[in-house]
């Protein structure tokens, strides 16, 4: 061995030692904190302080088998706030909760494309679950008419977008 392979020996061992020592300081700094973490759930409230309060109303309306006034407050917000998501997933559960599964469904599409958050397991505003099932129901009732009405074009419709529905939910986060 001459010195030329003694030099390179030597700064071999030297580099790995400063490799291990730079990766071992910066462990852990990829890390978010957790103030950070609140601060990223408070980005999912509601913006609008209107439309939560008006859909607690009608959830509370809801709830007390006030099907038809909670209804009318709905169609009301959707009219007044037509991009928001809220009010169609409120309708949907209006919707399911009368036994008009089929209806329900485009209210619920409507409610996921304009806000996806509501497929999204690490969001406060979650409903995958609820939808699945509404889902699935609807998807009971269509084939049922379809196996009475073969050539109903729109049953046809509503499986397309029951479909839908089952490929977003299948295709959320989480």
């Amino acid at each position: 061995m001459d010195t030329l392979d003694r030099l390179s020996i030597w700064a071999i061992v030297v580099l790995i030692i400063t490799s291990f020592v730079l990766t071992g300081g910066h462990r852990g700094e990829a890390k978010p904190k957790k103030k950070q973490q609140k601060i990223a759930a408070a980005d999912y409230a509601v913006i609008n302080v209107e439309i939560e309060n008006k859909v607690k109303v009608a959830r509370n309306l809801m709830e007390s088998n006030n099907l038809e006034k909670a209804a009318i407050l709905v169609k009301e917000m959707i009219g007044k706030f037509p991009y928001e998501g809220a009010p169609h997933m409120v309708m949907g559960d209006i919707l399911m909760r009368r036994q008009e599964q089929i209806r329900a469904m485009p209210e619920y599409k409507s409610a996921v494309d304009l806000n996806p958050d509501y497929l999204d397991k690490k969001t406060p505003l979650f409903q995958g679950k609820k939808l699945k099932v509404a889902v699935n129901e609807a998807l009971d009732e269509v084939e049922k008419e379809m196996k009475a009405h073969p050539d109903s074009t729109s049953m046809k419709q509503s499986r397309k977008l029951i479909y839908y529905l089952k490929r977003r939910i299948a295709g959320s986060c989480g």
